[in-house]
């Protein structure tokens, strides 16, 4: 008698003790969703910070002094330039960016993603790049992509893209001027400017 009385006694305590595992795993489960959204919610505050600050940025932009030149023509040395592709054009695989040249999280992208790429996968003939303007900012956005196919024209697109986000202004901040995109077309290396004009004006 005290023996099945010890069992069930062992039983519930056994059963305590699976009722306290189990509730002890679903609070820590309950903390690492908590910090997992907490993390997430830093990350996009971080993205959130940068877009404010590069779109609130009054330096580049508006300017016929072009900043970045040597830059970007360091970044782009030795890689071809066939319209809006840059790389081996017989490249195994392709990346296809979209991007609007006046978004400031692409100017970051383009500063602090890409020039590894560049010098690395696409350097080496694994990967080419397609850039296809995706104007959607606002209406200072087409004439820049239009500037820039026509410097593709000239194969110099990637070097005017690149040049353009490196002189990036305000969004819609009225800065995307003929004379500014004039600037940037010459800094990237259009010969000749008066064909350029003539292609970004082309329907």
């Amino acid at each position: 008698m005290a023996s099945r009385a010890e069992e069930k006694q062992k039983r519930r305590e056994e059963r305590q003790r699976a009722e306290q595992h189990s509730a002890a795993r679903e609070r820590r489960q309950r903390l690492v969703k908590v910090a997992s959204a907490a993390v997430f919610l830093a990350v996009i505050a971080v993205v959130v910070a940068i877009v404010v600050s590069q779109s609130g940025s009054d330096s580049g932009g508006g300017s016929t002094d072009i900043s970045g030149v040597d830059t970007v023509n360091s970044e782009l040395a030795g890689l071809p330039q066939n319209g809006s592709v840059l790389g081996d054009p017989s490249a195994p695989k392709t990346l296809i960016e979209f991007g609007d040249l006046q978004c400031p999280v692409c100017k970051l992208y383009s500063e602090k993603v890409l020039p590894k790429f560049f010098s690395g996968v696409v350097k080496a003939g694994k990967v080419k790049v397609d850039f296809r303007p995706w104007t959607i900012i606002g209406p200072d956005s087409d004439p820049a992509a239009e500037a820039a196919y026509a410097a593709g024209e000239q194969g110099r697109f990637w070097s005017f893209v690149e040049l353009f986000y490196q002189n990036q202004g305000t969004e819609n901040g009225g800065y995307v001027t003929d004379d500014f995109l004039t600037a940037v077309a010459k800094g990237a290396g259009v010969k000749d400017i008066k064909k350029w004009d003539q292609d970004r004006k082309d329907p």
